[in-house]
């Protein structure tokens, strides 16, 4: 059994990381119904999420390289006192603008005494025994996808990561990758196409700040489970979720291009409100 789980785990939780869905949205929904919205995890889980990351750095690897690159060259150039930001090349400035995307994200370690770190309490919205801010923040990634692809249409050439689209994704995965409904890929996706930003570079902008956010909630995950999970389990969790991870960065590249990013947002409000009212439903019953 705990095979079969995984198989579908490391194929569903691929799929839904990466097409702007809501990969945390889904797993609330699920574990809402199977009696098992209590926050606990399973090594499985932190497999598939570091799989995933093994996917797209697969599907976006010559760029982090590149930019791997250019951040070595660039601390050089801070240490010579040979910075220029004026004269800076756009994968240095690509460099530049990823690390402060990254930068609110230490705002999760704020302390907030009994409920611990406030990455922690927004990961509360997982399972508070209601599936209503779930719907909502659902429908929430869903107008964002709508938007873009408002944008993506008006046949405008996207232009290049401007600083203020950079702050604003920094400061949104704040909420992005904690809450329940959120996701990082589509919202961070979303937010730079509607500052204008061309839809290649925002999906692999994306996709690169996501590879290191799986990786540590992955190791974080599997050191800290609280259930364990088979070797046999661990291993197709891993095998598998990096090609289905690799193989839906192509697709949704394919359907960015191809104008059809507004049905994922269709699908997204259509989720949003279903759960929403069983959520509503939950709160007048419990």
């Amino acid at each position: 059994m705990s095979i079969i789980t995984a198989i579908f785990q490391a194929i569903l939780q691929a799929i839904t990381y990466i097409i702007p869905v809501s990969q945390s949205g889904h797993a609330t929904i699920f574990h809402d119904f199977a009696g098992r919205a209590d926050g606990t995890v399973t090594q499985l889980t932190g497999i598939v999420n570091i799989g995933i990351a093994l996917g797209i750095f697969a599907a976006t690897y010559k760029l982090i390289i590149k930019l791997c690159a250019e951040l070595f060259n660039t601390g050089k150039a801070l240490v010579k006192k040979e910075f220029n930001y004026n004269n800076a090349s756009n994968t240095r400035k690509l460099v530049l603008y990823l690390l402060i995307s990254f930068l609110p994200m230490l705002l999760w370690l704020i302390p907030l005494g009994k409920y611990g770190m406030l990455y922690r309490v927004l990961r509360a919205t997982s399972f508070n025994n209601t599936l209503l801010d779930d719907g909502i923040f659902i429908a929430v990634l869903g107008a964002l996808v709508f938007f873009a692809a408002i944008q993506l249409n008006n046949g405008k050439k996207g232009r290049f990561v401007s600083l203020p689209a950079a702050i604003t994704v920094g400061v949104c995965s704040l909420v992005f990758v904690p809450v329940s409904g959120l996701a990082l890929i589509g919202g961070a996706f979303a937010v730079l196409v509607i500052f204008g930003v061309d839809s290649r570079l925002a999906l692999k902008y994306g996709c690169i700040m996501s590879v290191p956010v799986l990786l540590t909630t992955g190791i974080v995950q599997l050191c800290t489970a609280d259930y364990k999970s088979s070797i046999a389990a661990i291993i197709i969790g891993l095998v598998l979720s990096a090609p289905v991870a690799f193989l839906s960065v192509r697709i949704l590249k394919n359907l960015i291009k191809n104008g059809m990013l507004k049905y994922i947002s269709y699908y997204d409000f259509s989720i949003g409100l279903i759960v929403a009212v069983i959520g509503a439903v939950q709160l007048i019953v419990r």
